[in-house]
């Protein structure tokens, strides 16, 4: 997955690149906006969910005024600290080998999720949160999603192409889902599974779709 672009700071021009700063002040505003966000993003994966303006200035050392001034709203530093995870975790959707049996497939993918999530839990978790009230940060949940489905539509074409043409959008959607985030947080916070025995779950999950019994399997077991 390649690096998502964060939203521009207030003051900066990027597509005039770096030239474009104006002057000392400009190019301090941006970088204090950086350290805002960078900030943000450390206390939200310490499990804070909810960083006030002054644990925020603390954790940046600018001050709590310069806060209010970088941003209209906390909202906006929010989406931005969003998009900033997104360049952080960047390097943990590794391309995955679409070749050999389903089963191994199916262990690889659950193995790369276990540790996009994990690493992600509390922003995504934050972001869930206020993604109704901020269309940005709605966005960047709406494009990791569909980072994840491309992910699995691309890692069993094989097996999903093999399929009736009447199946074959409702595995991927199924698939999709077992794998998802929110599978994943269910059964971590809902069901309170330790990671091991979430992946285990949702293993059995994608199986389930992805390699289905056979007919004589389903009568025998019937």
């Amino acid at each position: 997955m390649a690096p998502v672009t964060a939203p521009a700071p207030p003051g900066s021009d990027r597509s005039a690149g770096p030239a474009s700063v104006p002057d000392g002040r400009a190019r301090r505003r941006v970088h204090s906006y950086e350290r805002a966000v960078d900030a943000l993003l450390d206390l939200l994966e310490a499990g804070n969910a909810a960083p006030t303006a002054q644990e925020i200035a603390a954790r940046s050392g600018i001050s709590v005024r310069t806060v209010f001034r970088l941003t209209e709203d906390i909202e906006t530093l929010h989406a931005a600290a969003v998009t900033r995870q997104m360049e952080r975790t960047a390097h943990l959707y590794e391309p995955l080998m679409a070749e050999g049996p389903v089963s191994a497939r199916v262990r690889r993918l659950v193995e790369n999720r276990r540790s996009v999530f994990e690493a992600i839990a509390p922003v995504r978790r934050v972001a869930d949160r206020l993604a109704a009230g901020s269309q940005r940060i709605a966005d960047g949940v709406a494009l990791h999603h569909l980072v994840l489905r491309t992910q699995v539509a691309e890692l069993f074409e094989d097996t999903l192409t093999s399929m009736p043409p009447t199946r074959r959008g409702t595995a991927l959607d199924a698939a999709d889902v077992a794998s998802g985030w929110e599978t994943w947080d269910l059964l971590r916070r809902t069901r309170g599974l330790v990671a091991p025995a979430a992946a285990t779950v949702v293993v059995a999950l994608l199986e389930g779709v992805l390699m289905p019994p056979t007919t004589g399997a389903r009568r025998r077991s019937g």
